[in-house]
């Protein structure tokens, strides 16, 4: 955001970009792992960082949080968090808070013999460890290629297979700054430095979360492989 305005309004134009939490910590669910590193980022970049706070009021002139804390803005952005598609509501059945239908292992409703649910409408174990596949590409990329394998088996009478996804990264963009990878659900921030990392968040963002071309119905085919985890190998190798 730092630099956008910049390049709208001028590279020695006098802006101000302030992010409000209302947790204790920059990024809570992130934890504490990149979080280090997180800061760096936005200190360099000149964000503003407000923790523990909760915004009360917003106005044509700004903002206030419930301890009367005033930040004057003209620009005004609010992030409320995720959700499953409202197409959940019309499956009966157990739900997460996200209003994710709660799958078994290959990826069907339980009671509902023809349905399968996938990507962000489904709450499914990634492994046997008690880990939950995130509203996120790299989950939803594989939860589609194994429901769309188990509905095929499953009409055709074959076996399927149990969704497991053990390979778990965060690539997030820091802007200008670069970007901050890290590896498994605890968030080990890994050696690659800030371009580095913004390399590979490049990468996933025009390469690997969009399918195969159409016109090569065989490397279609076999990328829609449940076993094919392009991002998993692409940062097991090289990360």
């Amino acid at each position: 955001m730092p630099q956008r305005l910049r390049d709208i309004l001028g590279q020695d134009a006098n802006i101000r970009v302030a992010v409000v939490e209302r947790a204790a910590d920059i990024g809570p669910e992130l934890g504490p792992g990149p979080r280090p590193v997180i800061i760096e980022a936005l200190s360099t970049l000149g964000v503003e960082i407000f923790t523990n706070e909760t915004v009360s009021g917003v106005d044509s002139e700004g903002v206030t949080t419930a301890s009367g804390l005033r930040i004057p803005s003209k620009t005004v952005i609010w992030t409320g968090g995720i959700r499953a598609s409202a197409l959940t509501e019309q499956i009966p059945g157990e739900k997460d808070a996200l209003g994710r239908i709660i799958v078994d292992g290959s990826l069907r409703v339980p009671g509902l013999k023809n349905v399968f649910a996938t990507g962000d409408t489904a709450y499914a174990a990634t492994d046997d460890e008690g880990h939950i596949a995130l509203l996120s590409c790299q989950h939803a990329l594989i939860l589609g290629r194994y429901a769309g394998y188990n509905a095929a088996a499953d009409l055709l009478g074959e076996p399927t297979k149990t969704y497991r996804q053990p390979v778990y990264v965060t690539c997030l963009d820091l802007g200008p700054w670069g970007a901050v990878l890290t590896t498994g659900w605890d968030r080990v921030v890994s050696g690659l430095s800030a371009a580095e990392a913004k390399i590979k968040k490049i990468l996933i963002n025009t390469k690997l979360i969009y399918p195969p071309p159409a016109t090569d119905r065989v490397f279609a085919l076999g990328e829609a492989r449940p076993e094919v985890d392009r991002a998993a190998q692409e940062f097991a190798t090289k990360a």
